[in-house]
């Protein structure tokens, strides 16, 4: 019996433990975020970590509350010049390693009448 127990709790952890040090089942990807904004920067220096699944909203109200921004109204996000949709998430605006997200008012793309 003892043999049984030991030869399942290995199978098991066995997964989970290589070379000393947990693995998870699956390697969550991240991206590095800071948001800039007429208000700020958020983060104030560096880069926040993220999960690369992660919807973007997430990062702008935390940069909303931290840089105490009061009206986000008609507010867009911008990375390299590319409009995103902020209720996706990085993968799926596909942005990877770091980002900076430019996000203020929409001004309008200009040119001729």
């Amino acid at each position: 019996m003892r043999v049984i127990v030991r030869i399942a709790w290995q199978q098991k952890y066995s997964r989970m433990v290589k070379g000393g040090k947990a693995m998870e089942e699956h390697h969550e990807k991240f991206v590095e975020v800071r948001v800039v904004t007429t208000s700020g920067i958020y983060p104030e220096a560096g880069f926040d970590r993220v999960p690369e699944h992660q919807a973007v909203d997430v990062i702008l109200k935390k940069a909303d509350h931290h840089l105490h921004i009061t009206n986000t109204a008609g507010w867009i996000a911008v990375v390299g010049g590319r409009k995103i949709d902020i209720a996706k998430s990085y993968r799926d605006n596909a942005l990877t390693g770091r980002v900076e997200i430019d996000w203020g008012p929409d001004h309008g793309a200009g040119g001729y009448a």
